[in-house]
Order: structure tokens, then C-alpha cells, then sequence
């Protein structure tokens, strides 16, 4: 154990003389000698004399060449005898060297040190000018103005950012400064860019103002809204949706053209609705005809739905929709009447129901009386609401039904106590103001099947007459059968109000009776609050009343009360 011990010591002994050696070495060298990585100006003179650093700047100096560079391999070149470079070093060279400590030369392995150089670097100014005023890439016509990064054309489903472009635009005030400072410090290679010499643009692709005007604008690409129109799909996508977007760019604002997403509301609505058309229909008799429009079908309420598709368009959701209706017929698609309707022959003076496409009842009726201008109107129609025991009132009478159920205004069908026979050619002198008036069976059956909405088809077959047909059983074709007269009146007269031009389903209103007209006239009004199932808003029987209640119609200026106008 001894032994290893001495020769462990002996060398580490001879291990720190080596290294003292080394030491000693390299401190006497660096007594005459920069530092590892001093730099003089732009030149590394680190294990050079103060003669050798002189040289070096000097030849330099002699042979100096600048080159510039600029974007896009842009590149100009400065040499000192084109601009008149002169170098007048003083003994600073010397004086670096003497400030050094030999002995602590190890303190620049981590990093030498930087001085100017030391002397003083002169150059014509107005041959560097003439020199700048020759380079290309200097001169005004080979430059290009940067452009801000912005919003592309719609492609592809969506909008992205376009980069923008920095151009080629030289600040020359800034690459004179930055040229005189690469000459001053003898630097072989100068970058304007990197010197900061070039106009840059204002907006670039990572602006995040720039990030979420792209993304508000794709949210509203993205929305998708599949229509059922009617039965018939129609999409709003992007590709549609981009056609309606105004879009401020510069103040980054987007907003919805209202005007053009109620055009396609509009263009759709006319293109799809129903409602007021005429219609080819075949009657039960096997005849096909042309049916007046009348108030029934699918009407879009368009600057409803234009501000509900507005909303979707913001959302960027895919969605599914109906339009907002104003008016809705039983069935979508063209043939909007469907299989289930009240066929009304006004030539033949005959009734049909028909349930899903199955023949219920049919029944001979009376119509609006032809000789006095009440002729029932021709068109299709949607049942309005009906109701049990209704009273109809007009001046000096009061008719009570037991099933009324209008469908144009206060033109309905009810039964008709009064009446001992339908059909024929009653209506001519003797119908009623407008309605159906039905047997009481009769009534009973539609009122069974029938619904608010239900289609109520009125018709005239044109070249037939009433008598040609066969009148139901039990009724005799053309005669009306009396029956006692009401409060004086002759019985079965009924004074129903005909409808005005141009009333849509449901609100369409009556005539005031005439002047002097009998008791026992019939006036068909709309039921007051609290009515039965299926009755639209405002025309219910007064609250409190029960079965049997009255149907009034509030009077118009000068009428009296209970008359309709």
C-alpha cells in the first residue's frame, strides 16, 4: 500500500508541473500577443502581434469591399477606391496590447473582447452618394410597395388570409446611414434588411385582428340551412350565403344584405307557394276542370322568414327548417289539397266528403240564392273552425244551428231545420246568402270529419244543369218545402252575407243585411271567445255561455247591434 501511495503523489507532482508549464507558456505568449477572440472593428486579431493586426486592417483597408445585399438576391457593391477610403491608424493598436495581463489570458476562453478601430476611417461622401444613386437595387423604378396581408376571394367553401407581400421598398435615408456605418467599421457584408432599411407593410398574416375578421367571415359560410319548402328541399350554403355578405375589408366589418336574402325569399315564396292559385282538379263526376284560387294554400310570411335566415346565416350551424307560414294547406307539394276535401258541385248543387281518398257522404245542399247576387263564391278554401249550436243573428232574427262551419269569411255550412228540400234549383230565387245549407244528418257526417284547415272545394261545372242530375232520395229536385215562418218571416229565408272581393281565408267579411230585410234572415258570423275546438282566435261565444250560445258579429260603424257587416 506504500508503494501505490508514493506513486500516486509523484504524479500528481509531475501532473500540476505540466500544467504549470503550460500555464507559464501561454501567459508569455499572450504578453505579446491579443487575447483568443479580440476583435478591432470587424476584424478577429485574437492571437495576433499589434504589427500583425496593423497589416491586416491595412491591406484590408487597401483592397475594401463592401457588398450590400439586398431582398429577393438583390446585391450592389462598395469598394474603397471607388468612395476614397483612407485609414489613419494611431498607436492604439499597441496600447490594447500593453493593457493586457499575460497571466490572465485564461479569462478570454469564455469570450475575447471588442474595440473600434483604432484609427480614424474617412471616405468621400459624394462619391459614396454618386456610387448609392448607380446601384439597382436603390433605384425607385426596381422597388415595390409592400401590400398588407388581407382576406381573399370566397373559394373552396370558405376565405383565407392572404400573406402579405413586403415589397422590395428601400427607405434610402436608412441604407445611406447603415452603408456609412458597414464603411466605418470596415464590415465585409452588409444585409439592409436585417440593417432595417426596408418599408414594411402594416398588416401581416398573423395580425390577430386580420385572424378574426377571417373567422367571423367563415362562421357565416359555414351555416348550412336545408329547407323544407312546401315538400320541396332547398340549401343555403356558403356558396350562396357569400353572394349576400358586405364586407367592409378596411374597417374589417361584415354585415348580412337583407335585401338580397329577402329576394330569395321572395323568389322561393313565389316560386313554391300555393296559396290564391288556380288548380286542376277532377270532380267526382270524372271531369277534370280549372278551379278558381279562392284563399287556400301555402303562403310563405316573407319578411318573417327573411329575418329568421338571417339569424341562421350568423350562427354557423348546420340546421333544418321550415319557412314561417302565413297560410298552410293540408298537404304539401303541388297537389296541396291531398285525398281528404269537401267537393262542392254550385252547378249541380251537390256534396261530396272525401276522407283519404274514400267517398264518406254526399248530400244535395242549397247555395247562395242566385236572383239576389249571393251566389256562393267558386274557389278553394280552408275550413275556418267549426262549432256546435250556434245562434246566427241578424236584425229582427235569430236562426239557431246545430252544426256551423265556416270557411270563407261568414260563408260556411250548417244544416238548415227550416228547409224540406236540397238541391235542384232552389238556389236560383230561393237560396240563402252565401252558406251550405245542409240537411241535418248531412251536417252531422261533415262536422264529424272535418278540421280547421280542412280543404272546402267550390266549384260550377260549366254546360250542366242542376236538374240533369239525380236528385238524394226523399228530396224533391226544385221544389223548397216550407216550413213555419220565424218571428213573421217566410220560412227558410236566409239572409247569409256574401263575402268581399279579396278577403283571405279565414277573414273574409260579410254584407250588412239589406234595408228592410224579413225576420228569420240568417246572418253567418264569427263565434265569439271560448268556442269549441278548432276555432280560431276571436270567435268563441261569450264566456259563461254553454251549449246553445250565440254567435254574434260585432257591428260596423252605423249598423246596428248584432247586424254583420
Amino acid at each position: 500500500m506504500g508503494k501505490k501511495k508514493r506513486f500516486c503523489l509523484f504524479g500528481g507532482i509531475a501532473a500540476i508541473c505540466v500544467l504549470s508549464i503550460v500555464y507559464l507558456a501561454f501567459s508569455l505568449f499572450f504578453m505579446g500577443h491579443y487575447y483568443f477572440g479580440t476583435m478591432i472593428g470587424e476584424f478577429d486579431c485574437g492571437k495576433m502581434t499589434a504589427q500583425e493586426a496593423e497589416a491586416l486592417i491595412t491591406n484590408r483597408a487597401r483592397d475594401y469591399v463592401l457588398t450590400i445585399k439586398g431582398r429577393e438576391g438583390a446585391e450592389a457593391t462598395v469598394t474603397g477606391e471607388e468612395i476614397g477610403l483612407r485609414l489613419e491608424l494611431d498607436g492604439t493598436l499597441e496600447q490594447i496590447l500593453a493593457r493586457q495581463n499575460g497571466f490572465l489570458w485564461f479569462s478570454a476562453l469564455t469570450g475575447g473582447e471588442r474595440y473600434e478601430i483604432p484609427g480614424n476611417v474617412s471616405y468621400e461622401e459624394a462619391l459614396l452618394d454618386a456610387r448609392m444613386s448607380e446601384m439597382l437595387l436603390l433605384q425607385r423604378d426596381n422597388m415595390r410597395e409592400p401590400v398588407n396581408a388581407r382576406i381573399g376571394e370566397y373559394q373552396n367553401h370558405g376565405y383565407e388570409i392572404i400573406a402579405e407581400d413586403k415589397g422590395t421598398l428601400i427607405e434610402k435615408g436608412r441604407a445611406k446611414e447603415a452603408i456609412a456605418r458597414a464603411i466605418e467599421t470596415m464590415s465585409e457584408e452588409l444585409d439592409l434588411e436585417e440593417a432595417g432599411c426596408y418599408t414594411e407593410p402594416e398588416i401581416c398574416r398573423d395580425n390577430i385582428e386580420l385572424v378574426r375578421f377571417c373567422n367571423r367571415l367563415n362562421r357565416f359560410v359555414s351555416s348550412r340551412i336545408i329547407y323544407d319548402w312546401h315538400g320541396m328541399e332547398e340549401i343555403v350554403d356558403g356558396d350562396l350565403i357569400e353572394q349576400w355578405l358586405n364586407i367592409d375589408a378596411e374597417k374589417q366589418i361584415v354585415t348580412i344584405n337583407s335585401e338580397a336574402v329577402r329576394e330569395y325569399v321572395d323568389s322561393k315564396s313565389k316560386k313554391y307557394d300555393t296559396f290564391g292559385m288556380a288548380r286542376l282538379f277532377r270532380t267526382s263526376e270524372g271531369k277534370e276542370i280549372l278551379l278558381k284560387p279562392g284563399s287556400y294554400g301555402w303562403r310563405v310570411d316573407r319578411a318573417k322568414e327573411a329575418g329568421e335566415l338571417a339569424k341562421l346565416i350568423r350562427t354557423g350551424r348546420e340546421s333544418r327548417r321550415e319557412p314561417e307560414y302565413l297560410f298552410t294547406a293540408a298537404v304539401k307539394g303541388e297537389d296541396d289539397i291531398g285525398d281528404s276535401y269537401v267537393e262542392i258541385d254550385l252547378t249541380a248543387q251537390h256534396l261530396y266528403l272525401y276522407v283519404d281518398g274514400e267517398l264518406v257522404t254526399e248530400s244535395d245542399f242549397v247555395s247562395g240564392n242566385e236572383a239576389r247576387g249571393f251566389s256562393t263564391p267558386e274557389g278553394v278554401y280552408g275550413l275556418t273552425y267549426k262549432t256546435r249550436d250556434a245562434t246566427l243573428r241578424g236584425v229582427g232574427y235569430a236562426t239557431p244551428v246545430s252544426y256551423w262551419m265556416p270557411f270563407n269569411g261568414n260563408v260556411g255550412m250548417h244544416d238548415a231545420k227550416w228547409r224540406g228540400s236540397f238541391g235542384g234549383k232552389i238556389y236560383k230565387t230561393n237560396g240563402s246568402h252565401g252558406c251550405i245549407n245542409l240537411p241535418v244528418k248531412a251536417a252531422e257526417e261533415i262536422y264529424e270529419q272535418v278540421y280547421k284547415g280542412f280543404p272546402v272545394i267550390c266549384y260550377k261545372e260549366t254546360g250542366s244543369e242542376a236538374a240533369d242530375k239525380k236528385p238524394d232520395g226523399g228530396t224533391e229536385s226544385g221544389r223548397e218545402a216550407e216550413s213555419a215562418p220565424q218571428s213573421g218571416a217566410e220560412a227558410g229565408q236566409e239572409a247569409g252575407s256574401a263575402p268581399q272581393g279579396g278577403a283571405e281565408a279565414g277573414q273574409g267579411t260579410g254584407s250588412a243585411p239589406q234595408d228592410g230585410a224579413e225576420s228569420g234572415q240568417e246572418i253567418e258570423s264569427a263565434p265569439q271567445n271560448g268556442a269549441e275546438s278548432g276555432q280560431e282566435a276571436g270567435s268563441a261565444p261569450q264566456a259563461g255561455t254553454g251549449s246553445g250560445q250565440e254567435i254574434e258579429s260585432a257591428p260596423q260603424g252605423g249598423a246596428e247591434a248584432g247586424q254583420e257587416t
